[in-house]
C-alpha cells in the first residue's frame, strides 16, 4: 500500500493546518507528522468520505479533512465507492 504527503485539518475552517504523511499499509491508516503519530487505526475503524476539500475522516467522534499530493490514487487504494464529481473525474483518469 501507499504513502501519501498531504495537509490535516480538523473539520473547524479557522483551526490549524498541519503537513502530514498518510501511510496505508496491512488495513490501517497511519497518520504522522516529521515528529508525531497522530494516529494509527484499523481502516473498518474510519468513515472516509471524498469530497471537494479532501477526504473527511470520522474517528474516535472527531472529524478530520485530508488533502493528498494523490487523492485519486489513495481514493483507490481505499477503494472508495462514492466521491465527489470531482475526485470520481480524477479516479477514473487514473484508471485509463
Amino acid at each position: 500500500m501507499g504513502r501519501y504527503d498531504g495537509s490535516m485539518r480538523m473539520s473547524d475552517p479557522n483551526g490549524p493546518v498541519l503537513g502530514v504523511l498518510v501511510d496505508l499499509t496491512e488495513e490501517r491508516m497511519i497518520l504522522h507528522t516529521d515528529s508525531t503519530v497522530l494516529g494509527d487505526w484499523r481502516l473498518s475503524e474510519l468513515l472516509i468520505r471524498g469530497e471537494d476539500d479532501g477526504f473527511h475522516i470520522r474517528v474516535e467522534g472527531e472529524e478530520a479533512i485530508i488533502q493528498t499530493n494523490d487523492d485519486a490514487g489513495m481514493a483507490l487504494e481505499l477503494g472508495l465507492r462514492s466521491a465527489s464529481p470531482r475526485l470520481r473525474r480524477q479516479m477514473a483518469s487514473r484508471n485509463r
